[in-house]
C-alpha cells in the first residue's frame, strides 16, 4: 500500500469511528493518519475535532492551530480559526476566542455562526472583566463581607456554551475543500433566566443590544463538511 493510500485509508477510518461516536478510536485513527502524512490539513482538523469531542482542550488547540497553517482554501482556513475560538471557548478564555473568531469571520464573512459565536464571545469577555474589577475591588476588604455576587459565572458559563455552537467541523473532511453546510439550534433559543442572568451583569445602555444577540438563533451543533474518501 503507498503512503498515501494508507493515509486515505486511516482517514477513512477515523471518520467511521467519528461518526459512530467513537472518539478516542478516531482520534487513534488520525494520530495514525498524521504519523503517515504531517503535511496535510485534513488528518490534523479531524483530529482537532476528534479530541473537542473528548472534552481534551488543549489538545484539540495544538491540532486546530497545525491545521489552520496547513490550509489551503478560505473554507478551510475558516473552519480552523473558528473551532479555535470554540476551544477557547471551552477554556473559559473569550478574549482569545473572540480574536479568532474575528480573525475566521475574515476568511468567511457571512458566516452567521461565526458571527453569533463572536458576538456571546465579546459579551463573555466583558462579563469576566466585569467580575475580575469587582474581585480586585473587595480584595482588600476584612471579613464578614457578603459573597461576590458574580461568582455564579460557573454556572452561566455551563449553559451558555450550549447555546453558543460547537461552530465549523469537518466529520470526515476530504481535502477538496467543499463549503461547510449549515445545521441548525437544536435547543432554541437561550432560556429567560440565563439571558437575565448576562443581562443583569452589561450596563444599562448595552442591554437591547444583548438581548438582541441573545436571542437570535444559535448553532447547537458544528457545521460539517461531510465527505468520503
Amino acid at each position: 500500500m503507498s503512503g498515501q493510500e494508507k493515509y486515505r485509508t486511516l482517514v477513512y477510518e477515523g471518520n467511521r469511528k467519528f461518526d459512530g461516536k467513537d472518539y478516542d478510536g478516531a482520534s487513534s485513527r488520525y494520530m495514525e493518519a498524521v504519523k503517515s502524512n504531517e503535511k496535510d490539513f485534513t488528518a490534523h482538523y479531524n483530529l482537532g475535532n476528534a479530541l473537542y469531542k473528548s472534552k481534551k482542550y488543549e489538545e484539540a488547540k495544538e491540532e486546530f492551530e497545525k491545521a489552520s497553517k496547513l490550509s489551503q482554501t478560505l473554507p478551510d482556513a475558516a473552519a480552523a480559526l473558528h473551532n479555535l475560538g470554540n476551544t477557547y471557548m471551552q477554556m473559559n478564555q473569550p478574549e482569545k476566542a473572540a480574536d479568532y473568531y474575528k480573525q475566521s469571520l475574515k476568511q468567511d464573512p457571512y458566516n452567521e455562526a461565526t458571527r453569533k459565536n463572536y458576538e456571546i464571545a465579546k459579551l463573555k469577555e466583558k462579563e469576566k472583566q466585569q467580575q475580575e474589577k469587582n474581585k480586585k475591588n473587595n480584595s482588600g476588604k476584612g471579613g464578614g463581607n457578603e459573597p461576590d455576587k458574580n461568582n455564579d459565572q460557573k454556572g452561566d458559563q455551563k449553559d451558555l456554551k450550549q447555546d453558543q455552537g460547537s461552530g465549523q467541523q469537518n466529520e470526515g473532511k476530504s481535502d477538496q475543500g467543499d463549503t461547510p453546510k449549515q445545521k441548525p439550534n437544536e435547543e432554541g433559543k437561550i432560556p429567560k433566566d440565563l439571558e437575565n442572568a448576562i443581562l443583569d451583569k452589561v450596563n444599562e445602555k448595552e442591554k437591547e443590544t444583548a438581548r438582541r444577540i441573545l436571542n437570535k438563533d444559535s448553532y447547537s451543533m458544528p457545521q460539517s463538511n461531510e465527505k468520503d474518501w
